[in-house]
C-alpha cells in the first residue's frame, strides 16, 4: 500500500488543495480557481486534503496464520478478518510477482519492480496472492499450520 505511485496519487491533490485553501485564506480568493463557492472548496479540501492522506497513513495490511486458517484484514477498511481455511490450501510457494501487470516470474529473472509474494493455490482452483515484508516467514508459518492440520 505504501509505494511511490499511491503516495504521489494521494499527496499531489492534497498539497494542491492545501495550497488553494491557504491562498484563499491569505488573499481572499483561490489562485486559479474561478466561480467555485467556498463551501465546495472547503469540502474538497477536507476530503482530498485531510481525509484521504489520513486514511492512506493509517491503512495497514494484517495477515495472521492460526491453527484453523489464514486471516487477512485491511485496517481500517475491513471491520473483520477474512478467513482462508487451512484445509483448502493445496499449494503454497514464494514467487516473484509484479503487482501492476500481474505477471509471475517462473522461467525468467524478475524485473526491478517485482516483489516476492506468497502464492496460495486453493483446492477450488483459485489463486491467492499475499504480499508480506517477510515472505519466507509467512511461507514457513503457513506450511507449519498446514502440516499441523
Amino acid at each position: 500500500m505504501h509505494n511511490n505511485v499511491v503516495l504521489i496519487s494521494v499527496l499531489y491533490p492534497a498539497i494542491l488543495l492545501w495550497y488553494i485553501e491557504i491562498h484563499s485564506l491569505v488573499f481572499g480568493k483561490p489562485a486559479g480557481v474561478q466561480n467555485i463557492p467556498d463551501l465546495y472548496l472547503l469540502a474538497l479540501w477536507f476530503v482530498f486534503g485531510v481525509f484521504f492522506p489520513l486514511l492512506f497513513y493509517s491503512t495497514k495490511h494484517i495477515t495472521e496464520v492460526r491453527k484453523d486458517g489464514i486471516y487477512i484484514r485491511l485496517v481500517p477498511l475491513n471491520p473483520s478478518f477474512k478467513k482462508i481455511p487451512i484445509y483448502i490450501v493445496e499449494e503454497c510457494k514464494i514467487q516473484a510477482y509484479e503487482p501492476f501487470t500481474g505477471k509471475d516470474y517462473v522461467d525468467r529473472p524478475p524485473s526491478r519492480r517485482a516483489n516476492f509474494v506468497v502464492i496460495l493455490k486453493l483446492i477450488t482452483g483459485k489463486r491467492v496472492v499475499i504480499s508480506s515484508r517477510n515472505p519466507k516467514e509467512l511461507h514457513q508459518a503457513i506450511m507449519s499450520a498446514v502440516s499441523n492440520f
